[in-house]
């Protein structure tokens, strides 16, 4: 049969497993958040990023109508643009997600200066 002082032993070790595990699991919470809120700062900044630079590649590049360009660049932009936020969250790897929008955004950006600005 087990004595007092080894049942306060248990539950001390009890106790101390417990809150190690209660520990390890807010400091899983707190990055799980903050990947949550990385993705949502990058959809946010990088697709605005993305779909301003493609709208002035395609407003850059039809040009000679400069009205049908606007307005298709628009339409292309906002539309380029929720595809971004809606794939940075649907990607699994976080740095998927990273280099799917830097990229394309870096590519982008050299064709709107290799047309000119």
């Amino acid at each position: 049969m087990m004595n007092s002082s080894q049942l306060d032993a248990l539950a001390t070790n009890h106790l101390a497993t417990s809150a190690a595990k209660k520990t390890q699991q807010k400091s899983l919470l707190l990055a799980y958040r903050f990947m949550i809120f990385y993705r949502f700062m990058l959809a946010l900044i990088g697709g605005y990023v993305l779909a301003s630079l493609s709208a002035m590649v395609i407003a850059q590049y039809f040009a000679e109508s400069r009205g049908s360009a606007a307005m298709s660049a628009t339409l292309v932009a906002f539309t380029l643009w929720a595809c971004a936020f809606i794939w940075v969250f649907m990607v699994n790897k976080t740095l998927k997600a990273s280099l799917g929008i830097v990229l394309p955004s870096l590519f982008l950006f050299v064709i709107y200066k290799f047309l000119g600005n």
